[in-house]
């Protein structure tokens, strides 16, 4: 047990989990959104897209979902001996590989 309080507060969800003397908001208000189809339908929607994509999806008892997921990513660099430099070299672009690329040379230009 001891294990598993520490994973959820790594996580942050400890407040979430249900554990005794800790009241779910959705129990109070006796609103059960397992049983509303508008929920029900975005929810699997959105858990079938992760899954798809190869992330990991946890549903939480009040309704949250929790996805994570890692995403490999190849550069290749050539010398160029006129610069003096490394240069990202050019490589055949799937349609994956290329959004994949400009979704981080997105990323990248943000943290600049």
């Amino acid at each position: 047990m001891p294990n598993n309080q520490r994973l959820l507060n790594k996580l942050n969800l400890a407040g979430k989990a249900g554990f005794p003397g800790k009241a779910e908001a959705s129990d109070e208000a006796g609103y059960d959104m397992m049983a509303d189809p508008r929920y029900l339908r975005q929810s699997s929607s959105l858990i079938n897209e992760a899954l798809q994509k190869g992330f990991d999806v946890l549903q939480l008892a009040d309704g949250d979902i929790v996805m994570t997921g890692v995403k490999t990513v190849i550069y290749q660099y050539s010398w160029d001996e006129e610069k003096g430099k490394l240069v990202r070299a050019k490589t055949k672009k799937s349609r994956k590989a290329a959004s994949t690329r400009s979704e981080l040379e997105d990323f990248e230009e943000e943290e600049v």
